[in-house]
């Protein structure tokens, strides 16, 4: 026999597929798990209990499924954006902001404003926001401005488009949306999918494909009647000219010119010369004067130029040009991916390129010289054949990621130096077996720590800690007494990180209903903030038994932490009302949900080589805590011993505080070839954990 100690220094592998049991020479195999639920893996190699969703409201309509989009104005002014279908059909949105419902200015009713978009076309809603604005897309709908105008007024109106592509239309608008170097991107109608639209530059409404300078609309003629004189008189025409150095002007074909002051200005000059030169006869004095209409342009003369005429205007408008003419080079730009296929374009993600996701592959479109995008100046190329989902894609770093077609991967578009080539990387192939249901939607959180969330088609919820820096791809589910619909994040300038928002399908007496909650915030330390319930609420004031507000889990059965001590389970009341076993201030209640963390099968090596398949028992498990108070550890979730935090400096009756350091548990089995341990948090308790050492005796 020989005895072993292997040690798990972290956890950064994550969750692993059934399919790497056997795969002990696999370096990541010792920081995998086979089961990793209701925790966060941390860059640096710990895991964090889940912190609690936190109910806000029940969502608009409890019969429909809705959708969550996030805007940010700006660091202090974010906003959640709850998309619903009525009863009657009408597409309906709501608001929230500081954690709750926005309601109208002095008045306690919600704001709530008619939507043109029924249930069941939210998934191919796509977004650009810009400021105030998001710009919405949908191939079945006009594409569409919400305009920010206030907390409580939001405007939703059609964009009128200067130019707009015959092929629009009814059934036919494009269905992905983006900016790229101040255009604006729209791509994939129905009937041309791989084709896509970008704006005139800084023009987010105008298309036109071709076009020229002209003067800007409402200019004046006048008419010099006196040498040197100031009398004008409107109603002339006269052909254009160009000033070039603010004393003569030359008959040129170009159409800009710059006045001394500065000022970009056009010019008309009836019966010019072919040529005059500077300082010539022909000189011109400027001066402004305001007039009735505001500024006027007013000129002296000599006496050669009595009786013609002259006018003065600001460069800024455009015709459509003639035929023959070369594109200008801030005009629209219509493009088209050539491939064997006429697939798709799913979505487009503004980078140092602009990506384009297609149900065949990826494309990047860039300039094709070091200038700037223009319809003389672009190229398309195709950088991978993954093909991706209608799923909306995350930017995050430097990386595109989306889900492939079949929705069964997660996919990482990034710039690899080692092959000088951007690869589509799978994230996922540790975890296959966490995806394998198909995935529909993911949303990134920056902050705390950089994650991603993914919303299965059966309503779970998956973490991926993604830090490719520190080469970190690690799943965790993420299980609560629900079916979550729907995810948004938004940055929280009160809490100070983004929060993961969700729609959330619970069932309450037998009735299906949908709430809108965000996941709590990572806990800061003090047991009596601990919020580790969902669909919870917090009650904050004078020491009470009788605690209010849960109508919204009547009939259920919840887990309660009262001024950091944990209370016994109750059950709500038909008011929404629970009863405490003792009275207290600071008190959370909701649904309960367990934690837990197997690692995957210990490999403690032997005498005779690997461990794997040998008859060995772990007699004893060293855990490393950080921030903890609970927990239980054995070799599944049907037989567990208590950790003990309690000690006898604690006193009776008072909440214990949360603990960083060693503990040590006898282990309850017996002998086995499956090497195996457990740790499970099924309290309403934080718990974090920074190392784990069992002790095996091995079986030679």
């Amino acid at each position: 026999m020989s005895i072993a100690t292997p040690t798990i220094t972290n956890f950064t592998a994550g969750e692993m597929s059934p399919r790497l049991e056997g795969r002990v020479d696999l370096s990541k195999y010792y920081n995998g798990c086979r089961k990793l639920v209701n925790f966060h893996v941390h860059p640096h190699g710990g895991i964090t209990r889940r912190s609690g969703f936190r109910f806000v409201t029940e969502a608009m309509e409890s019969a429909k499924p809705g959708l969550l989009i996030p805007f940010e104005f700006n660091g202090n002014q974010t906003y959640v954006l709850e998309l619903s279908e009525d009863a009657a059909g009408q597409g309906r949105m709501r608001v929230f902001a500081d954690h709750g419902v926005v309601l109208k200015s002095g008045t306690a009713q919600e704001y709530v404003r008619d939507i043109p978009y029924k249930a069941d076309q939210f998934d191919r809603l796509r977004f650009a926001q810009t400021a105030e604005v998001l710009v919405i897309a949908h191939p079945e709908h006009p594409v569409r401005k919400l305009t920010r105008v206030n907390h409580d007024e939001w405007t939703l109106e059609e964009l009128t488009f200067i130019g707009q592509p015959e092929q629009w239309g009814e059934g036919n608008y494009p269905s992905a949306v983006g900016f790229y170097e101040q255009r604006l991107v729209l791509a994939g109608t129905p009937r041309e999918p791989g084709t896509l639209w970008l704006s005139r530059t800084g023009e987010m409404t105008d298309f036109r494909l071709k076009t020229r300078e002209v003067p800007l609309d409402g200019w004046r003629d006048r008419e010099i009647v006196a040498a040197g004189g100031h009398t004008v008189r409107a109603g002339k025409n006269g052909d254009t000219m160009v000033l070039r150095d603010g004393d003569g002007f030359e008959n040129l074909d170009g159409l800009k010119g710059q006045h001394p002051d500065g000022s970009t200005r056009y010019y008309r000059y009836k019966g010019a010369k072919n040529h005059v030169a500077s300082g010539a006869d022909l000189t011109l004095t400027f001066q402004d004067t305001v007039g009735d209409n505001g500024i006027e342009a007013i000129w002296g003369a000599d006496d050669n130029l009595q009786d013609e005429f002259w006018e003065c205007f600001e460069v800024g408008d455009r015709t459509d040009a003639q035929a023959g003419d070369t594109p200008l080079a801030d005009d629209a730009i219509e493009a088209t991916l050539s491939g064997r296929q006429a697939n798709a374009i799913e979505f487009v993600v503004p980078r140092e390129k602009l990506w384009i996701g297609t149900a065949g592959g990826e494309w990047a479109v860039e300039a094709a010289s070091n200038e700037g995008v223009s319809p003389e100046n672009i190229k398309a190329s195709h950088e991978g054949t993954c093909g991706a989902s209608s799923a909306r894609p995350e930017a995050v770093g430097f990386a595109t990621l989306y889900i492939q077609r079949a929705g069964k991967k997660i996919r990482e578009m990034a710039y690899r130096l080692e092959s000088n080539a951007y690869v589509s990387r799978d994230l996922s192939i540790l975890a296959d077996h966490l995806t394998e249901p198909g995935l529909r939607q993911m949303t990134y959180v920056q902050e705390p720590q950089s994650t991603v969330y993914c919303v299965r088609e059966d309503g779970a919820l998956l973490a991926l800690t993604y830090d490719p820096v520190q080469e970190v791809a690690a799943w965790s589910r993420l299980e609560t007494d629900g079916v979550v619909e729907a995810v948004a994040s938004i940055y929280s300038d009160v809490c100070k990180h983004d929060e993961l928002w969700a729609i959330i399908r619970r069932t309450v007496n037998g009735v299906e209903c949908r709430y809108v909650e965000y996941l709590e915030g990572a806990f800061n330390g003090k047991v009596e903030d601990a919020f580790f319930v969902d669909s919870g609420l917090s009650y904050d004031g004078e020491p009470a038994t009788s605690i209010q507000g849960l109508n919204h889990l009547a009939g259920r059965k919840v887990a309660v932490l009262a001024d950091g001590a944990v209370q016994p389970d109750q059950v709500v009341a038909s008011d929404g009302s629970i009863t405490l076993a003792r009275p207290a201030s600071k008190v959370h209640a909701g649904l309960p949900y367990q934690s837990v963390v197997q690692p995957m099968r210990l490999e403690s090596g032997s005498q005779r080589g690997t461990s794997q398949t040998k008859r060995q028992r772990i007699t004893r498990v060293g855990v490393r805590f950080y921030n903890t108070l609970g927990g239980r550890i054995g070799p599944d979730e049907a037989h567990l011993e208590a950790v003990h935090f309690r000690s006898p400096s604690n006193p009776m009756g008072k909440a214990v505080d949360v603990f960083s350091g060693d503990k040590t548990v006898l282990f309850p089995k017996g002998w086995t070839r499956e090497s195996v341990l457990t740790v499970v948090q099924d309290q309403p308790l934080p718990m974090s954990i920074l190392l784990i050492v069992p002790t095996a005796v091995i079986n030679e």
